[in-house]
């Protein structure tokens, strides 16, 4: 892709939410119309046009995944019925649940929230997980809190992403 500029992204993202009507709730219509608003855009580019259509596509399948309503599809993996559009969210959680054993905090407490909320997950890029101690690096004193002492860190992404993807 092109250089992308995101001030130009965002103000054009923002200019299709805020032109859209407040009145109308089904969801389709409404990603229909932003979609319309940034495709006419002529300021941007092909590639900026490209970025914001993938905004809101992520934002319309949350949304849809929270309200539970909206256009659904087949999964063509799984074949159950899902909402979003980008991803299955089935398949999502059905791939995170065949992870639970491979990983645990040491404290079940802890491997049950964790668990519970990768099942509840809405963005499969905001997802909760334990990443053990020895695959931080950097780690550095930031506070102190209420009643502990806050570190700042950095994951060896590079390693777990390619982990996941043997």
């Amino acid at each position: 892709m092109n250089d992308i500029r995101q001030e130009v992204v965002w103000a054009a993202f923002n200019k299709a939410y805020s032109l859209s009507d407040p009145t109308i709730n089904d969801l389709d219509k409404q990603f229909e119309f932003r979609k319309k608003i940034a495709l006419a855009d002529e300021s941007l580019t092909e590639d900026e046009k490209s970025v914001i259509i993938k905004l809101f596509n992520e934002e319309y399948d949350t949304r849809k995944i929270i309200d539970n309503k909206g256009t659904k599809r087949i999964c063509e993996n799984c074949q159950n019925e899902c909402l979003a559009t980008l991803r299955c969210e089935h398949c999502i959680r059905n791939y995170l649940k065949e992870d639970f054993s491979n990983w645990t905090s040491g404290n079940n407490d802890i491997d049950n929230l964790i668990q519970k909320c990768q099942m509840e997950t809405f963005q499969p890029d905001r997802i909760l997980e334990w990443i053990p101690y020895n695959n931080l690096q950097n780690v550095k004193y930031l506070t102190k809190g209420g009643c502990s002492k806050i570190y700042i860190s950095t994951e060896n992404i590079l390693n777990g992403i390619l982990k996941k993807s043997n």
